[in-house]
């Protein structure tokens, strides 16, 4: 079972919170590009040999800028090179400043069941900050384009604990896709990456990022929210109706095989990771970069750091089955110690709500509590 990610540098204008690596000047260079992703397509193929892919998702960048005939060329090939199994999951990402009623049916006859819109916010003065190019009525208006379609997979992208945004708003922004057709609800806290333009005027005190309370009343309301209509939290900043979770997310969260594609896209395959070089060197042909086999110890402390995003957690029969002993038994030691952060349940150890909101610290305690077990389990994890 093998995912592909596509990464399409390209976008209109860089977001003021956007670390990701992507250019408004580029787009001329988009059919190069798309040479370059399928060449590297073929030689992956060789690699690792045929086989079919579980779930695909264009991302970015704004892969919704491509015109209806650079996503046939793109995506008919790959699919061609990987083609999907039966039910895959294929995801067009998407900013809803650019979605077009030419764009969405040339990707549902391509395959695409699921788009992701990037809505972040109702109010104009928070999408003005976070240098978003469109407007409410048009994410909308993007999600009935895409029901239009034929496309009832949708989620919507939605930022929370912004610089001067209060819980009623948030609220509103969650209400608003939720009664426009959204399946899926990605709610997500603002995170500043160094260099910017966010992070500058939040460093330089123009701008004030809410305190932890307020960042704790702001998920909680948002959970509130989004359950109020059976919307099912599943991972930590992501929520779903029945039968709409992110399987290709789920991909990542659980340490199945990916293969990246394009430039700065990250895989892992077969125990490996490696990532793809940026933009300019992609494009001047230079392979995967910082390949890394990845081993057992390490394996180990991915598993406790993924399977506790999700709200079903870590099966520790798996981890003593695969791990050792010593290893489950750290796991539940440490586990009865963090009372009110995490519990046991049907042999999973899970996250509270409440263990959700420091879910890094978590993650420290019981990765420290594997590190301190004993020689069979330095033994076991190499």
């Amino acid at each position: 079972m093998t995912s592909l990610y596509v990464h399409i540098p390209f976008c209109v204008r860089k977001c003021a919170y956007c670390d990701f690596e992507s250019y408004p000047d580029r787009l001329d260079r988009a059919d190069e590009y798309i040479d370059r992703v399928l060449g590297e397509a073929r030689k992956r193929r060789r690699e690792y040999g045929a086989f079919s892919c579980y779930s695909m998702y264009l991302g970015g960048g704004t892969p919704s800028l491509l015109t209806p005939g650079q996503l046939n060329r793109l995506c008919g090939e790959l699919l061609d090179v990987f083609p999907p199994e039966k039910g895959a999951e294929i995801t067009l990402e998407a900013n809803p400043g650019t979605v077009t009623a030419e764009l969405l049916p040339a990707a549902v006859r391509l395959g695409f069941n699921r788009i992701s819109i990037g809505v972040q916010a109702k109010q104009d003065r928070l999408l003005k900050l976070l240098g978003r190019i469109h407007t409410f009525p048009e994410a909308l208006r993007a999600v009935d384009m895409a029901r239009q379609a034929g496309i009832e997979n949708i989620n919507c992208d939605v930022m929370c604990c912004l610089p001067g945004q209060t819980e009623d708003e948030l609220a509103e922004t969650l209400t608003g896709v939720m009664e426009a057709g959204a399946r899926h609800v990605s709610c997500y806290s603002l995170i500043l990456e160094e260099g910017t333009a966010l992070y500058k005027r939040v460093r330089s005190g123009e701008l004030s990022l809410p305190d932890e309370e307020a960042e704790r009343r702001q998920l909680r309301r948002a959970a509130r929210t989004l359950e109020s209509r059976d919307f099912e939290r599943y991972e930590i900043s992501n929520f779903a109706q029945k039968g709409y979770e992110s399987r290709h997310n789920l991909v990542y969260w659980e340490r199945g095989d990916y293969l990246g594609l394009g430039c700065s896209a990250h895989s892992f395959m077969r125990g490996e990771r490696f990532d793809n070089p940026r933009f300019s060197r992609y494009m001047a042909g230079e392979d995967g970069l910082d390949r890394e086999t990845v081993g057992r110890g390490a394996a180990l402390e991915e598993e406790i750091l993924l399977g506790t995003r999700l709200a079903k957690g870590i099966d520790v029969g798996h981890i003593r089955g695969e791990y050792g002993d010593p290893a489950a038994d750290g796991l539940l030691n440490c586990a009865g110690r963090l009372k009110g952060l995490v519990v046991l349940e049907n042999g999973r150890l899970k996250l509270t709500e409440e263990g959700f909101f420091v879910h890094n610290a978590v993650v420290l305690e019981l990765a420290a509590a594997v590190q301190e077990t004993g020689p069979d389990t330095q033994r076991r994890n190499g």
